[in-house]
């Protein structure tokens, strides 16, 4: 599902921004071009946007500068690139517009606020959580993965390991009830010892559950969780 809402989204986008950028072009081809060179820059404040870091606010400040001027410089080059080596976009007089920072900062922060509030409206929450980030520090560095990449969280005394994808662990120091309340819907607890990826679950028995290539043993206080 959103797979084709962001195929649908992004075509859609890309027409509706041709038209906005009309006035500033020959044809209606050409603004149609523009549009699709102004997509790397919306495509890279999307990425980046994951990695700010509400830490702090001076954090927050100066990684959204960050943001913003490596997302215009993007633009400019793309613009540029296309402009000069692949299509000649024909501008009119009014071309200072293209290359005003905050007009391509308001189509970024236009795109993909759109982009947010349709998703909130037709896509169900386990969608919207499917690629969200999470971050935790694990031997004194700071660790940013996919929640859906973690296949279960076990807690081992005062050490809690977090299971991934491809064999990954990741040691950590935050327990394993923290680790439950700050994971969605999709984590399940199975043992006191164990907070299961009900996505990677591959089989599930009387006692036990299988995930990652590992047997886990469901203990008699969470078996209620588990469908049999």
């Amino acid at each position: 599902m959103r797979r084709y809402f962001n195929f649908i989204f992004w075509i859609a986008s890309v027409l509706l921004l041709s038209g906005v950028l009309r006035s500033v072009t020959q044809d209606y081809y050409s603004s149609l071009m523009l549009a699709i060179a102004l997509l790397p820059g919306v495509i890279t404040a999307k990425i980046m946007i994951k990695e700010i870091s509400l830490k702090s606010l001076k954090t927050l400040v100066l990684h959204s500068i960050y943001l913003a001027l490596i997302t215009i410089l993007v633009e400019y080059q793309t613009i540029l690139f296309v402009h000069l080596y692949l299509y000649n976009f024909g501008f009119t007089t009014e071309l200072e517009i293209i290359f005003n920072p905050f007009f391509l900062w308001l189509i970024m922060i236009c795109l993909l606020s759109l982009e947010k509030l349709l998703e909130i409206k037709f896509l169900s929450a386990e969608e919207i959580e499917e690629n969200r980030l999470i971050e935790f520090t694990s031997d004194r560095k700071k660790i940013s993965i996919p929640i859906n990449t973690i296949v279960y969280i076990e807690s081992r005394d005062y050490e809690v390991w977090v299971r991934c994808i491809e064999e990954i662990s990741y040691r950590t120091k935050m327990n394993i009830t923290h680790w439950e309340e700050v994971l969605d819907s999709r984590f399940i607890r199975v043992h006191r010892s164990y907070l299961v990826n009900k996505t990677h679950i591959t089989k599930t028995d009387a006692s036990c559950v299988y995930a990652g290539g590992k047997s886990i043993e469901i203990s008699r206080k969470y078996k209620d969780r588990i469908q049999l």
